[in-house]
Formats: C-alpha cells, sequence, structure tokens
C-alpha cells in the first residue's frame, strides 16, 4: 500500500508484472489442454442488516479469500419457460430459430480466448453463489413509480398488456439484441431522466480493453455509457471502454445460453471495479427472449441471481434497466465522495471528502496525476490510496480498505503507534462508511462458509515518498530498508506486530530526512497486538499476499500443513521477509528505474521463491538461505560490493534462527525453544540493524556504490564480516542454546508435503 504504494501509477514494483503475465499464459494453456481432453441501494434495510452478527475469524477469512481458482461449472442445457419451438437459428441474438444445444455456442477458438478472462474473475471472485431471482423484484423500488411504470408499460408499443408479452422481443424474425436495444433506450429516454449523461451502445463489435492487461479485451452485447464526475473516455481511439461504462447487457437466446455467460458478466463487472477506483459494487445482466439474471460484485465476492420471466415480470425489468443507467451515481454502485471534474471526457481535477481529526466534514483537493495504489482484486480489502492537499497546501494520503468482522480495524494500531519513528503517522480516520452485507438482497444466505461481511474504511495519514523499489541510488535503498526495519522493532516494543512486511509496505521518507525516518512502514491492517510479548498469541494460518515475502516457517503453516506443530506468526518472521524484500531489490533491478526484465520468469531466483506451489516456493528458499545466497547466485553487477556483502551477513545471521524455529515445530517443548529465542529479539535487531549501519557506511566511501566488476566480492572474509558488526565489535553467535544449532541440512528436515495453494 505505498502513498505514492498498495496504482495512474503506482502499481506493484514494475517487476511484478512478470509473474501475473505466467499466470496468464499457464491459465491460457489450461485452458486448450481441457478443449482437447456508501448507500443501501434497492437491497434492503442497513440498520437490519446491521444485526447480524458477523464474527468468523479473520484467518478464516484469508483462507477462503486465498483457495484456488474453482472450477468452471460444466455447461448445461436451460430449463426453458416455454415449450421451444421448432425452428431452428444460426445465431444465439434471434429467438426465432433456436439452434439445438451441443454444448458451446462460441466456436472453439473464442472459448479458448475467454477461458483465462473467467479463470481470473472467479479465482479473484471465488463461486458466485445463487439466489432466488424473485430478489430482483425488491431491487430499485425507488427508481420510478409504480404509477409511472404501468403508465409507460400500457402506452408503449413495446409491451402488450394484455397478452403479458413483450412484443419485438417474441415476433418471428426479430432479432433479440436490436429488440433489447429499442426497449433499453425507450425506458431510459421516457423514464430515466438521464438528460444526456447515459447512452445505449452496441458494443458486440467494439472491444474494450482490460487495465490489468491491455491485450485482454472484453466485448459485451450492449453497453450503458455514462458521462458525468466519476467517468472519463478511455485512453486510445475509441469513444467508449470501461471507465464510462455504468453497467452492461449480455444477450443471448434460451436454447444457447450456458453457466459460462453468467460468468462472463463477472468479467465485465471486475474490469468496471478496476477502471472506476470509486466503485462500491457493480451489476450487469444477462438477458434472453424470456428471462433475465442479474451478477453483482463487490469486495466480499457477489452473487448471481436465479432467472426470472421478463414477460410476466415487465416492470421489474423495466426498474433494473432504470437503476443500472441511473444518473445517480450511488445508485449505480459509486462512492460520491469521490469526485472528479471532467472536461472534454477527461478528469482534470477532483476532490474526496472525509472526517478531520475533530470529526468534522472536510473536503481534500485530489492532486491528479500523482502515484497512487489500487488493489488489482475485487474480493479483499480492495485497498484504494489517494492523495491529495489540504487548504494549506499539504500533501496527505487517503486509504481505503475493507476489513472483515473479526479483524481489529487498522485505525487502532495506527493510534497506538502514534509518534513512533519510521511508522506512518494517521492525522483522522472515517469508520463505517459501508457494509457488504447492506448490498446483499434479504434470501442471500449469510451463513454461506464463503461470505465474510466487510467494513469500508477511511483512513488519512501524512504522505511521504515513493514505494521503496522506486529508489534513486543503492545508499538510499538500503537506508529505507534499515529505518523500516528499525521501526518494526518500536511497533513490536510497542505490543503491535505488523505480519505483512513486503516491498509494498514501505515507503521512502520525505526528502531530507534523518536517521530512522528515511524508511516508512505503512499498512498495518494485518497487524496484531502482542500483549507486551514478542509475538503474537495466535497461530499462524494460510495468509494472503506473495510467497516471495513469507518466512519459511509461515509457508509451512496453516490448515494444511500436515507434519510440522503449529507455531505462531511472530517477529523472526517478520525479519525474515526484510531479507526477502533485500532480496527482491538485488535480483529485481539492474539499474536505477530499471527493472530485471526476466526478473520473475520461471526460472528465476525471485520466481521460484514465489512458485505458486508452496513445497516448491519453501524448497527453495530453504535452499537459498541455508547455504547458497548470493556467493551461489549472484546478484546483477550493479549492485555494489558492500550490498552483496550485507545480503550474505544478514542471510548467515538469519539462519541459525530460522532453523531453531523450524526445529521446534517437531518438538512437543517448540514453545519453550521460541521462548529461549525470544529473550534476544532485542539482541537480534541491534545485531541486524548493525549490519544495515556498516553496509550504508561502505557505500558513502568514495565509490561505495560503484558495480562489480566480477564475483569476488561475493565471498567475505570473516574480516569483512566482522565489520558489519562494528557497532557490535564482531558478528554475534546467534543466540540460542547450543543444542540447536543445527547445519545447513537440517533445517525443516520433515519430508514437505505437497498440495494446491490454499
Amino acid at each position: 500500500m505505498p502513498a505514492s504504494s498498495k496504482e495512474p501509477t503506482l502499481t506493484r514494483s514494475q517487476t511484478r508484472a512478470q509473474p501475473a503475465q505466467q499466470t496468464r499464459r499457464a491459465a491460457t494453456q489450461n485452458a486448450r489442454t481441457k478443449a482437447k481432453a456508501q448507500p443501501n441501494v434497492g437491497t434492503r434495510s442497513a440498520v437490519a442488516s446491521r444485526q447480524r452478527p458477523l464474527t468468523r475469524s479473520v484467518a478464516a477469512a484469508n483462507r477462503a479469500q486465498q483457495g484456488p481458482p474453482p472450477t468452471p461449472p460444466k455447461p448445461v442445457s436451460p430449463i426453458p419457460l416455454k415449450p421451444e419451438s421448432s425452428t431452428t437459428s444460426t445465431s444465439s441474438d434471434t429467438w426465432s430459430s433456436p439452434a439445438p444445444s451441443r454444448g458451446v455456442s462460441i466456436d472453439e477458438e473464442t472459448e479458448d480466448e475467454l477461458y483465462p478472462q473467467r479463470q481470473a474473475a472467479l479465482s479473484d471472485l471465488h463461486e458466485l453463489p445463487t439466489v432466488d431471482g424473485a430478489c430482483l423484484q425488491e431491487l430499485y423500488r425507488d427508481v420510478a413509480s409504480d404509477r409511472r411504470i404501468n403508465a409507460f408499460l400500457s402506452k408503449s408499443s413495446l409491451y402488450d398488456s394484455e397478452k403479458r408479452i413483450w412484443v419485438d422481443i417474441l415476433q418471428s424474425g426479430s432479432n433479440l439484441k436490436t429488440a433489447l436495444i429499442k426497449i433499453v433506450k425507450t425506458i431510459i429516454e421516457e423514464l430515466g431522466h438521464s438528460k444526456g449523461v447515459r447512452d445505449v451502445v452496441d458494443t458486440s463489435n467494439i472491444q474494450l480493453p482490460h487495465i490489468d492487461d491491455p491485450t485482454q479485451t472484453s466485448k459485451p452485447d450492449i453497453a450503458i455509457k455514462a458521462s458525468g464526475p466519476s467517468f472519463s473516455v478511455p485512453r486510445g481511439t475509441e469513444t467508449i471502454g470501461f471507465s464510462n461504462t455504468a453497467s452492461v447487457f449480455d444477450v443471448h437466446c434460451d436454447a444457447a445460453v450456458r453457466d459460462r455467460h453468467i460468468d462472463q458478466l463477472a468479467v465485465y463487472n471486475r474490469q468496471i471495479f478496476f477502471h472506476q477506483l470509486n466503485r462500491l459494487f457493480a451489476r450487469s445482466l444477462l438477458i434472453t427472449e424470456t428471462r433475465v439474471r442479474l451478477v453483482h460484485c463487490d469486495r466480499s465476492g457477489g452473487y448471481k441471481t436465479d432467472w426470472l420471466n421478463i414477460h410476466e415480470n415487465p416492470a421489474t425489468l423495466v426498474r433494473l434497466i432504470l437503476g443500472l443507467s441511473s444518473p445517480r451515481e450511488a445508485v449505480l454502485g459509486l462512492d460520491t465522495s469521490v469526485q472528479w471534474t471532467v472536461k472534454n471526457g477527461v478528469k482534470v481535477a477532483g476532490t474526496i471528502t472525509t472526517l478531520d481529526s475533530c470529526r468534522k466534514r472536510v473536503k481534500y483537493q485530489l492532486v491528479m496525476g500523482e502515484p497512487y495504489f489500487v488493489a488489482r482484486a475485487v474480493r479483499g480489502r480492495g485497498t484504494v490510496c489517494w492523495v491529495a492537499k489540504d487548504k494549506a497546501g499539504k500533501r496527505i494520503l487517503l486509504k481505503d480498505s475493507w476489513r472483515v468482522d473479526a479483524q481489529v480495524p487498522e485505525y487502532t494500531f495506527l493510534e497506538q503507534a502514534r509518534g513512533i519513528k519510521g511508522v506512518a503517522r494517521m492525522l483522522a480516520f472515517e469508520d463505517g462508511r459501508v457494509q457488504t452485507k447492506t448490498l446483499r438482497p434479504g434470501n442471500f444466505n449469510f451463513d454461506a462458509p464463503d461470505f465474510y461481511n466487510r467494513t469500508m474504511c477511511r483512513v488519512s495519514m501524512e504522505c511521504y515518498g515513493a514505494p521503496l523499489h522506486e529508489f534513486t541510488s543503492q545508499r538510499e535503498a538500503i537506508a529505507a530498508l534499515r529505518d523500516a526495519i528499525q521501526g518494526h522493532w518500536y511497533l513490536l516494543r510497542a505490543g503491535i506486530l505488523h505480519r505483512d512486511v513486503s516491498i509494498d509496505n514501505i515507503l521512502h521518507g520525505k526528502p531530507g530526512s534523518d536517521e530512522g525516518h528515511r524508511g516508512v512502514l505503512i499498512d498495518l491492517e494485518m497487524a496484531a497486538s502482542t500483549g507486551g510479548t514478542a509475538t503474537a498469541e495466535t497461530t499462524t494460518e494460510n495468509r494472503m499476499g506473495t510467497y516471495l515475502y513469507f518466512s519459511i516457517s509461515v509457508l509451512r503453516s496453516g490448515s494444511g500443513e500436515r507434519l510440522l506443530l503449529p507455531a505462531p506468526h511472530d517477529y523472526l518472521d517478520d525479519l525474515e521477509s526484510f531479507f526477502w524484500i533485500l532480496c527482491h531489490l538485488l535480483y529485481g533491478y539492474d539499474g536505477i528505474n530499471h527493472p530485471v526484465p526476466d526478473a520473475f520468469s520461471v526460472r528465476s531466483m525471485l520466481g521460484q521463491f514465489e512458485d505458486p506451489e508452496r513445497v516448491h516456493a519453501t524448497t527453495r528458499k530453504q535452499l537459498y538461505l541455508g547455504g547458497e545466497g548470493p556467493k551461489e547466485y549472484p546478484p546483477p553487477l550493479f549492485w555494489s560490493a558492500a550490498c552483496i556483502e550485507l545480503c550474505e551477513a544478514f542471510r548467515l545471521y538469519l539462519y541459525p534462527l530460522s532453523s531453531a524455529k523450524g526445529k521446534s515445530r517437531q518438538r512437543p517443548d517448540g514453545e519453550l525453544i521460541r521462548q529461549d529465542l525470544y529473550k534476544n529479539a532485542h539482541r537480534h535487531y541491534v545485531d541486524i540493524i548493525a549490519l544495515f549501519d556498516a553496509a550504508l557506511e561502505k557505500l558513502a566511501r568514495p565509490g561505495g556504490e560503484a558495480p562489480r566488476h566480477d564475483g569476488s566480492a561475493l565471498n567475505p572474509t570473516p574480516a569483512a564480516l566482522a565489520e558489519h558488526v562494528a557497532a557490535s565489535e564482531q558478528l554475534p553467535s546467534t543466540p540460542v542454546r547450543d543444542n540447536l544449532k543445527r547445519g545447513p541440512e537440517t533445517i525443516f528436515v520433515t519430508p514437505l508435503k505437497r498440495r494446491r495453494l490454499s
């Protein structure tokens, strides 16, 4: 979550694009293999909703959100509401002649292209539960009165009230999509009060690019083109894209519709979220000649409705169209506390409204063009960071995020950490802005094991520098990492364990910052109270996030681990995460603002560290930490000898600590072993910070940041290692009992059990 951390830009580190591309390639290959073999908007009372107790654990929510991608449902023949016509057709848009079902409605090549899109969406959102379509009758009740809708239906030639049919849809030979576009346009023009800010566009032949991969596009059948304070025209030559789309509708005839068509709506909703940063939820429709279904997505995942007959429920169809094209942005699912000034379709200025430290409503000016962070996932914390200025021109960071009910709010820890060097300073917070349970219909199953209510909170903080990977010198990068480690130590002393140490959660300090403020630790959403001890009192569970920064112990934890005893997430795990961040810098960059192009390829060091199979990631990290290090796998020559020696010294220091914790999980008295380690927590931080100070001293010398010419600096002598801990006179031996020391071959000697990512 960088301030400027956790997307236009402050995505993740530029080098992190590589694993995403690998995942997409893998998904595509898998598809080919398979082919071959705010407000409570129109739902229910927010008051009634808040009465539901939802107190399942944060760990359980994390496990649920990191499960393996669901297998797409197999196509099944729909159950028509009326007997099928005996005529045939070759077009999914045409009602008069439905084609016999073959299990697919598009050719195999097209299906192969769309399969990865749906896999990515369902991996993010998880399987969407189905609710009774009757809930659609209660949706958007306030968009138009029954009297107005009934008057429209009575006078319109589109609907025959006596026969109870939408005439054009069922006329022999009519084109279904054309008929529906006419219906949608007429409803919006006569009942929508949109005043030209909403338009109906046939997008079946228009490619709408995806923000996470422009090579991927979608072509929904119908899009509601929107203009207003939350919409902007897409970049490029097209006049419509997901950035100025209120909602989309797909059209298929009953005989050809399949489950994959409803799943495709999740793809559209997800892209709307990514392009419109103030989205709270997104909805879209799948319409046939007789029925309609809705897909809803929010930060808890989403749901899909069962079919509802549009001929027998014409007023419901009218309300759905009006709600999904409403000129009121809050009805569409947009957070209206964030608004932009739009000129010629481009956002040129903006504001964000929240509470200040006196709990008074205040409006800040958004800093346009500044980097900010957007989580590229819908389900989950949904972090979005905004950079703004107050009336005095001071820059501030506003962070929106969503937490589960059992989670301690981040602002609680930030308040506790106020005044600690190396940790972000909170200015104010606004909690309880929206809850996802208020966005679900009354007949939704809130006891479903995959549903976790989430509450939106906005935290205002001081604005710092760029994220860690945007360093301007080697010394700046090492200094920022050093001060973040010190900040972590101070947090621990204050009774807080961070538990989410990553390169995205370290920022450079403000320009000219002195020691202790050159690096800032941010994002305390996953933090836990330690009660004054060296660890949280909860056992490590399967966690969200990339394996790149996970300690070996965390990788070997959770419900899937059968061979090692449970162990708490402690400060040693976070210290190891700092080591893997250093490795990310050394192996991920071969120059300033120059990420290594193939840093995350399958065979690269970083690529293996974050292998999606835990067994592979764990084994690789064990080998590197236990003996290989930079002497066996030299980082790019850009990095000076001082940085390489720091990495090697850090590795040598961490290895016995990791080994001792690993051994503690093989013995019933493991708690005693860990407590023996924890007694030396203060010393561990002092020693590691001394390693960084020694490296910084070397980097400050003339030529200290000079690139290496060969690998001669990769085997530091004992004297060189001793120099790294000059402040401590010599490199300290690991403060654990003698009988706990083991060689590299004994780290986690228990065989690893291969299993899926969970």
